[in-house]
């Protein structure tokens, strides 16, 4: 083992193997994951996709890197040996992945993969001090459709109940049944689209970037990530109240899924979190 450590030193001291073993490592790379980043670019684009943020990720990841560039560049490079054992073990989860069909399993081999390449070129004070990046990787993958029914259904209904209760507040006569909604003279379904899970895994994913830019204690940070996921139910249930209320006003299909109004209220959503959020943040900071 320790002729294995000394191996790897030299490699990295040596400029031209240096090079060498990154363009290896990045052909492997494309070799053995294209198959994989194809299917993350169709479930990105699909039309009700949970995870069409998922082109953004890697962007993000980037820039928090290069926001770091003068503490990195203090860092010495070196390389430690264990970086092997992750990237064979990320190719050993993609060949399982792959084997079984299950796509999700080797997209989370990726940045597995990408830990494993940091780890052995460029060491590990190195990869620590980079980990929040490239672990936010994980939310451009997917996560099983198993998964997301078992949780799409309970938020759905839990939204669906909030909006129920708005309108009712607000003297709109209805009839619920399931997820149908029923008025004088038309009904709202309430779509799967509608379930809140792409707002709760996108403020999570704003959530977790606010506290990684955020200097304040950690029991507060732990308040201020069990603060989104009621938020992005309740907003969610608001979300679907205002698209009753057009319903009711105007009928269903000014508020289906091909109407301006539905995206527009999604959108409204998501800016309104994300004030919610920042201001929530600001309050617990300060107090």
């Amino acid at each position: 083992m320790p002729a294995t450590a000394g191996l790897a030193r030299r490699i990295v001291r040596s400029g031209a193997q240096r090079f060498l073993l990154w363009f290896l490592l990045i052909a492997a790379f494309v070799f053995c994951y294209l198959p994989t980043l194809i299917w993350l670019n169709e479930k990105y684009g699909l039309q009700d996709s949970y995870y069409s943020h998922g082109y953004l990720i890697p962007f993000i990841t980037g820039y928090l890197i290069y926001r770091k560039r003068a503490e990195l560049e203090k860092i010495e490079r070196s390389s430690s040996r264990s970086g092997l054992w992750v990237i064979v073990g990320a190719l050993l989860i993609h060949v399982l992945g792959v084997t079984g069909d299950v796509n999700f399993v080797s997209a989370f081999s990726v940045v597995l993969y990408l830990v494993g390449i940091s780890l052995f070129l460029l060491g590990r004070e190195f990869t620590r001090a980079i980990r929040f990046p490239l672990l936010f990787l994980c939310f451009m993958c997917p996560l099983p459709t198993a998964i997301i029914d078992v949780v799409a259904i309970p938020l759905k209904s839990t939204a669906t109940g909030i909006a129920t209760v708005i309108i009712d507040r607000m003297g709109v006569p209805h009839l619920r049944d399931g997820f149908i909604i029923h008025f004088a003279h038309s009904s709202f379904v309430v779509g799967t689209p509608c379930n809140g899970l792409r707002s709760l895994i996108s403020f999570l994913a704003l959530g977790l970037l606010f506290l990684y830019c955020a200097d304040t204690a950690s029991w507060k940070k732990g308040l201020f990530l069990a603060f989104i996921p009621p938020m992005a139910v309740f907003l969610n249930g608001v979300r679907i109240a205002v698209l009753l209320l057009i319903a009711y006003r105007f009928g269903a299909q000014a508020a289906s899924t091909e109407s301006y109004l539905h995206d527009a209220s999604g959108m409204a959503v998501f800016l309104v979190g994300l004030a919610i959020m920042g201001l929530f943040l600001r309050r617990i900071h300060e107090a």
